[in-house]
């Protein structure tokens, strides 16, 4: 998070409070006069290349203010976007979430530079990855009518990502990995370091199971004379011999055959022994 850090620090100095509501009204009433203009005031704002390269330069910021689409559910998405980031600046600071919106930003116009042209699509979509990623419990109702958790819908989200890029060219593959990277900056180490949690999480687990299993499998009864165990022999019988001072056990082959022990060693045993 070091470079994240730097960047707040850069961006701290020109953030800018409740960003998203400036986005959207902007958008909005682009919206508005494009119903009028039949769309033709969104063709002096979208990113174009070449446009750019000869010398109209604000398309590189304007393009976040061109609609999706002209129909009424364009609407829905203004709001829609709006509550996200609304939330998002809340939960993370302002700075935090300009970096996040901005870079998101530049991400963008560096991917429209590869292809020619680009639009708030994977813009917008960063913003839902974070929103589902920040906040994967909370419920929206799909269709203003089926409840469900944005983590669900993060994901099919990232499935319809996934089968866009293997689809796409390889100008198209860059400009899909640029365009998520302030995704991927924010939420792939954190990502990274889940993981590894739980796999050593898990890695404890195995052990800790197989050491359990161990113990179980561990022998009950052992002949002290030949070492064999009940996991041998089931129908083994085994004996503590009352002779032998300690705790010594034998099998029903040698609980009458076997040196009796003692806890006396004389010198002869001791260099036996040795």
């Amino acid at each position: 998070m070091k470079l994240i850090d730097k960047l707040d620090r850069l961006v701290s100095k020109f953030a800018v409070r409740d960003l998203m509501k400036y986005v959207m009204l902007g958008s909005f009433l682009v919206f508005l006069v494009d119903m009028t203009s039949n769309g033709l005031f969104s063709t002096f704002l979208y990113f174009n290349r070449n446009l750019i390269l000869e010398g109209q330069v604000w398309r590189v910021l304007t393009f976040i203010f061109v609609p999706g689409s002209s129909s009424f559910f364009v609407i829905i998405s203004f709001l829609f976007y709006f509550y996200i980031g609304r939330v998002l600046e809340m939960a993370w600071g302002t700075t935090r979430f300009n970096t996040y919106y901005f870079l998101g930003v530049l991400m963008s116009v560096i991917a429209g530079f590869f292809i020619g042209v680009t639009t708030t699509y994977y813009l917008n979509m960063t913003l839902f990855l974070a929103y589902a990623a920040t906040f994967p419990d909370s419920q929206v109702n799909l269709y203003f009518v089926l409840p469900i958790k944005v983590k669900f819908l993060g994901l099919l989200y990232g499935a319809f990502i996934l089968v866009e890029f293997v689809s796409a060219s390889l100008a198209g593959r860059i400009a899909i990995g640029v365009s998520l990277l302030n995704f991927l900056l924010f939420f792939g180490p954190g990502f990274m370091k889940v993981q590894s949690r739980k796999s050593k999480t898990q890695k404890i687990r195995r052990n800790i199971e197989a050491a359990k299993y161990t113990t179980r499998v561990q022998s009950i009864h052992k002949c002290t004379s030949c070492g064999i165990t009940e996991k041998d022999d089931p129908n083994m019988e085994f004996r503590y011999c009352s002779k032998c001072e300690g705790n010594y056990e034998y099998c029903e082959k040698h609980i009458r055959n076997h040196e009796h022990k003692s806890k006396v060693i004389n010198m002869e045993d001791r260099r036996r022994e040795s």
